[in-house]
């Protein structure tokens, strides 16, 4: 009886040994595991960065060059997109360096273009408007020297001459140029007497050469030459 107690005691003994390595191995089996999981994620999210840190140089190599058909604002766009990735890499930062060197050199240039672009337009503005005037002082030489009559000739007249300081204002009519732009003329007459003459002689073959201004942008003296 006494053997038989001894024997399940020993059998008791071992099965706890049993279990205990059991949860010995289970336990270290578990960190193990724990431990590898942790090593996966680190070397994903290695790789991750890496991707990120070699596609932002692509990004920056690319943008750096002389042929990028990209407008300034998407360059503008794509730099900002890659800095707010905050990558800790030298080389990244040089090329962040450079990209915003060159895209300082574009705005400037853009900048550059816009004013020469106004300066452009309003030079053409200026000319189109004084061509327009040029036009329309003509048109009155044309309307008074195709007037159908004496009274509507005469109304045109007073309506070309509001464009005057004064009736007196000399009208220079040029028989030639020669030399450095120097200039004959015909006998000199007014605004008032010319008007007058295109009534009567119902011709008009001049065009405006030249006018002069007083400040309050009244005509102060014509120059016509032959076309």
């Amino acid at each position: 009886m006494e053997m038989k107690k001894q024997k399940t005691q020993l059998r008791l003994s071992s099965m706890s040994k049993l279990v205990a390595l059991l949860l010995i191995f289970t336990v270290a089996l578990g960190g193990s595991s724990c431990k590898s999981k942790k090593k996966i994620a680190a070397e994903k999210a290695a790789i991750e960065l890496a991707n990120k840190i070699a596609q932002a140089k692509a990004s920056l190599l690319d943008l750096l060059r002389e042929d990028n058909p990209k407008t300034y604002e998407a360059k503008v766009a794509e730099l900002k997109s890659i800095k707010d990735l905050q990558l800790r890499d030298a080389e990244v930062a040089q090329l962040i360096e450079k990209v915003e060197a060159k895209l300082a050199a574009e705005y400037q240039e853009i900048i550059r273009k816009k004013a020469e672009e106004q300066k452009r337009v309003e030079t053409e503005t200026i000319k189109m408007k004084k061509q327009a005037e040029l036009d329309n002082i003509n048109a009155h030489f044309i309307s008074v020297a195709q007037s159908k009559n004496v009274a509507e000739a005469n109304l045109r007249i007073q309506q070309a001459l509001t464009y005057y300081a004064s009736p007196e204002v000399p009208v220079l009519i040029i028989v030639s140029v020669y030399g450095d732009n120097k200039k004959d003329y015909d006998k000199p007459t007014t605004i008032n007497n010319y008007l007058n003459y295109l009534k009567d002689s119902k011709i008009y073959d001049k065009q405006i050469e030249s006018l002069l201004f007083d400040q309050n942008h009244k005509i102060t003296e014509i120059e016509l030459i032959k076309k």
